[in-house]
């Protein structure tokens, strides 16, 4: 049987990768958690039922139906974790991603207004706080 050189490549290439994956250790290293999914949604604003701060950009919103999400403010909104009186204005009976939408807030005396610059939608004020903790603190290794 007469071997040309594009078979006999294609047998080394085969040979190799087997033993490549013969060799490949199973030794299990550390497993970090992934972040929790969270994809950009919108929400009505008549539907909003209440408010969590969690930091001074985040907040949780808990809406009607069982749903949850997220906003993140554009900046940190000083004294939201502390907030009295919060509520969303928006043009629109919605509100989305980047539609300059914002958070009003009071803080002691003072009325305060935050710009959101995203919503996502999460499955719990937990998932929520998860996200957020792995956005703010960086991973050292």
């Amino acid at each position: 049987m007469k071997w040309t050189r594009r078979t006999l490549a294609s047998l080394f290439v085969l040979i190799v990768t087997i033993a490549g994956t013969a060799c490949t250790s199973t030794k299990e290293v550390g497993i970090i958690e992934a972040a929790p999914i969270a994809e950009d949604a919108c929400f009505n604003v008549r539907d909003v039922r209440s408010f969590d701060a969690i930091r001074d950009r985040f907040v949780y919103v808990r809406c009607l139906r069982d749903r949850h999400y997220l906003l993140t403010m554009e900046d940190a909104c000083q004294g939201l974790q502390n907030s009295l009186a919060v509520a969303v204005a928006s043009g629109f009976n919605r509100v989305c991603s980047h539609d300059r939408a914002t958070l009003t807030y009071r803080d002691f005396d003072r009325t305060r207004h935050c710009r959101i610059l995203r919503v996502e939608a999460v499955d719990d004020l937990a998932a929520a706080e998860k996200l957020v903790e792995s956005r703010t603190n960086p991973k050292i290794e």
